[in-house]
Order: structure tokens, then C-alpha cells, then sequence
């Protein structure tokens, strides 16, 4: 497990800078997660995108990765506030071999207040309901919030929360990750 997470790491440690792009890394004693946005347009009212993660979390033996594609801007006039919306999929592996593919809709927020200089906060939630939750998933939940700081103009560091849920068959509900980890973040 340690080498594929090693992998995934370098490999997308070496994008070519060419593209504007995010990679982040967030961990502490149990967990990892790795993500990587690709720009793909900008346009005069926000930004296409796509993105993908790797989530791994030795408390609950959840092995997880993600794709989502979507869309960003900034509403109005509001200095450092950024919204978007995607279609996130998701799928893995938990305890006892449990597999789960998950279909959702996402909601994303930043807020970087230009008056705190540097200073951000964040939020995500993702959901996935019965229909479109497939395997021995039934339903699936993903939500989080993070504060940051701006330590170089194109380097933040993180602390975050993320609670992922998911309703499995024979099992009940699950939590698949619920932690607090700490990470960095680069813009390309």
C-alpha cells in the first residue's frame, strides 16, 4: 500500500507546469490524502476543471479514490469568495472487502478575506444518494471544512476536518474517514 501511495505521489509531483493546476497533500498519524485540480478553461465568469484523489485510512482500512469535474467563479463582487459546483465519482474499498462506486453532486466554497492577509477558509460536501450509489454501497455522504494560510504566493498551508460516510449493505452506516489532518498546497 505504502508504495502505490509513494507512486501516486511522485507521479503527480512531476505534472508539467505548463497547465494551471493544485497539489495538495494533507495527513497525520493514520490517513492520507492526495489531490490534484487541473485547470482546464477560464472564461470571464469562472473556471472549468477537473480533479482526482486518493484517500487512504488505516483506522478504517478505506482505500478511496475520486474524479470530479466542474466548474468555479466568483459571484458578483465578492473579493475572495470562490464557489463551484461538479460531478464527483467515487470508489474504493473498506473493512472486509466491502467495494463501493458512488455517483454525486458537489458544493464547494472558499473564502479568503483580502483584510486577513493570506488567510482562507474552506468547505466541501458531496452527496450521493441510494440511486447512484452502486456495489455494497447504498448511500454516501462526503463533507469537510479547513482553514488556511497563504505562505508563499502560491504555497498555503492546511488544517482541515473530513468526515465521508456511506451506508453499507448488511453493515449500516459507516464512517470511511473522520479525521483532522494537515497538509500544503501548491499552485502551478
Amino acid at each position: 500500500m505504502k508504495r502505490l501511495f509513494l507512486s501516486l505521489v511522485l507521479s503527480l509531483a512531476f505534472v508539467p507546469a505548463v497547465f494551471a493546476g493544485n497539489f495538495s497533500i494533507d495527513l497525520n498519524q493514520h490517513s492520507t490524502q492526495v489531490e490534484y485540480v487541473q485547470q482546464l478553461d477560464t472564461q470571464n465568469y469562472g473556471d472549468t476543471f477537473a480533479k482526482v484523489r486518493y484517500l487512504y485510512n488505516d483506522d478504517s482500512s478505506t482505500n478511496l479514490f475520486g474524479a470530479a469535474a466542474g466548474v468555479t467563479g466568483t459571484p458578483g463582487n465578492a473579493a475572495g469568495l470562490k464557489l463551484g459546483l461538479d460531478v464527483a465519482v467515487n470508489g474504493g474499498q473498506t473493512k472486509n472487502d466491502q467495494k463501493l462506486l458512488a455517483v454525486g453532486l458537489g458544493f464547494m466554497a472558499e473564502y479568503t478575506p483580502p483584510a486577513l492577509q493570506g488567510v482562507g477558509f474552506a468547505g466541501h460536501l458531496v452527496y450521493s444518494p441510494e440511486i447512484f450509489t452502486f456495489m455494497d454501497g447504498k448511500d454516501y455522504l462526503d463533507w469537510g471544512c479547513g482553514v488556511s494560510y497563504k505562505v508563499l504566493p502560491n504555497a498555503k498551508v492546511t488544517l482541515a476536518y473530513q468526515n465521508i460516510q456511506a451506508d453499507i449493505k448488511n453493515r449500516g452506516n459507516r464512517d470511511l474517514d473522520n479525521t483532522v489532518r494537515f497538509g500544503i498546497s501548491l499552485d502551478f
